[in-house]
């Protein structure tokens, strides 16, 4: 017998042959005729065998695993699980878009009010002197108000207070005089001479009453006669009925 490699000789696979020897008396042919079958009957396969050969984990990969593993026991020791069973899922209504809807209906509706109406006035600026009006005003009204003759109710004293402060006590103050029927306040503000930055409150107030929640009830507003304040104290004249009509800003 004789032995060959066939093929090249590589990491994967291994075959070896053994040829048998040639006797004398036979021919070639005859000793290779049955060499299909004998190549079937004496191939080793070593590939078979390097499958089930396990392959061996490194020591430090091991030792490293296994830190690991201990590590996580360790910091989830104290875990404990939570019953929510029954816990209640609060789902968000279908038409929400992001935003959570108000509580109460009737919020909604004033918020969608404020934003549709565009109440505003004539205003007329100078240095120590201000006043506004809305359109539909009667212009002997302007006159009485300009001279002094209606009647103030009641006061709201400014003084002092910053500019965050004041459009709280004027808001409250405003909503009040609605709520129990005043026709004529004084907001008292100052005239702001000892104010590096001028009369703020002064200024601030202006677009307060033009913007604010309670501005359809404003008929007109101006700064006061000496007499009552002069410049640091402006008058305004509410109505008995909201204003429906939508108004516009001029000057």
């Amino acid at each position: 017998m004789r032995a060959a490699f066939l093929g090249p000789l590589n990491s994967f696979h291994l075959s070896v042959l053994i040829i048998p020897v040639m006797k004398e008396k036979e021919s070639i042919y005859q000793v290779f005729g049955t060499l299909q079958e004998f190549i079937k009957d004496h191939r080793i396969r070593l590939t078979e065998e390097r499958r089930r050969i396990p392959q061996e984990k490194h020591p430090r990969q091991e030792q490293s695993q296994q830190d690991d593993g201990e590590a996580f026991l360790e910091a989830m020791k104290d875990v404990k699980k939570v019953n929510r069973s029954n816990e209640r899922m609060r789902e968000m209504p279908k038409d929400a878009k992001g935003l959570a809807l108000p509580e109460k209906e009737s919020d909604r509706t004033t918020m969608d009010e404020i934003l549709k109406e565009t109440y505003t006035f004539n205003v007329i600026n100078l240095p120590e002197y201000m006043e506004g009006y809305v359109d539909d005003v009667n212009p002997l009204i302007m006159e009485k108000l300009r001279r002094g003759e209606f009647s103030v109710q009641k006061v709201l004293d400014l003084h002092g207070l910053s500019a965050r402060d004041a459009y709280d006590a004027f808001h409250e103050f405003a909503g009040q005089a609605v709520q129990t029927g005043l026709r004529c306040v004084k907001i008292i503000h100052g005239r702001g001479l000892k104010s590096k930055d001028g009369p703020v409150l002064k200024e601030k107030l202006k677009g307060w009453i033009v913007r604010a929640m309670h501005r359809k009830w404003v008929v007109a507003f101006a700064s006061s006669k000496m007499r009552d304040g002069g410049p640091g104290a402006t008058i305004i004249l509410l109505r008995s009925r909201a204003q429906k009509k939508r108004l516009h800003i001029i000057g």
